[in-house]
């Protein structure tokens, strides 16, 4: 799958917290132009990845409430979280991704509301609880997804929510991804089931709301051609005018039924 985020997995978990003062101001008409095109637009992404924030937006409380973001998308989620009113703590594995994410999060002025940490989200030392986690396309790529999600739980207060989205392993590997063995960016495993999703959560107090699929046959051949379309340097600008001019269509295209390339789960944390 396409994704702009960094994922909270690998080798660099040294654990730090993010902390970077804020870039000097800029009267560029065209760096404004650019913030603009990255931080609202968000013109980096591919259709599929904007369309899968759409989809999970509605489930975003509104704060102000405390949020952990595992997985940054490079600020693209945790801005959506900020804007919300909440106050957001990230864990993001990759140091440059992290930075990223910090220096858009500054830019747009909320950096009193958040705290951002670098490490694998099983070495970060993120203490409290939350009202929400909001964990996108990030699960598949940790080996020991059972203590992740044990993690997850215990960080929730009761009633708190857990927003996940994962590919659907009925779906198969998807063209152009590769599982591997180790932690190294890429897939450990092709993604989830929902039956498999609940029978962890029953072992860790969550208990699954609702779930729904989406990416189904036409979204999914869509994903492809984005995909030939940003596999060269000659090609990218083509692909991000096809992804940004095709975004309206989204909604349309996965309207038509076939398996679905990826799953959005809901679930809360049990009151003791």
């Amino acid at each position: 799958m396409i994704h702009e985020a960094s994922r909270a997995n690998g080798s660099h978990s040294n654990g730090q917290s993010v902390s970077r003062p804020s870039a000097p101001p800029t009267t560029s008409a065209v760096e404004r132009i650019r913030r603009i095109a990255a931080d609202r637009v968000s013109i980096q992404l591919s259709a599929f990845s904007w369309y899968r924030y759409e989809v999970v937006d509605p489930l975003l409380v509104a704060g102000p409430v405390r949020f952990l973001n595992i997985g940054t998308g490079g600020g693209v989620e945790t801005l959506r979280l900020l804007r919300k009113g909440n106050h957001v703590t990230t864990i993001e594995i990759d140091p440059d991704t992290a930075a990223r994410t910090r220096e858009r999060v500054e830019r747009n002025g909320f950096g009193d509301r958040h705290v951002g940490h670098v490490g694998h989200v099983l070495d970060v030392p993120v203490t409290g609880l939350f009202d929400g986690v909001l964990m996108c396309e990030v699960l598949e790529h940790i080996k020991d997804d059972f203590k992740a999600l044990q993690r997850v739980s215990q960080w929730l207060a009761p009633g708190g929510r857990l927003i996940l989205t994962t590919p659907t392993a009925s779906w198969g590997q998807v063209l152009g991804d590769e599982v591997t063995v180790v932690e190294d960016g890429g897939h450990v495993r092709v993604g989830y089931d929902g039956p498999e999703l609940d029978a962890m959560f029953a072992d860790i107090g969550l208990i699954t709301l609702k779930r729904f699929t989406m990416g189904h046959r036409l979204v999914c051949w869509h994903q492809r051609l984005e995909r030939v379309l940003y596999s060269t340097r000659v090609t990218r600008p083509v692909g991000r005018g096809v992804s940004f001019l095709s975004r309206p269509l989204m909604p349309l295209l996965d309207a038509v039924p076939g398996r679905p390339l990826c799953q959005v789960t809901l679930a809360v944390k049990r009151h003791a």
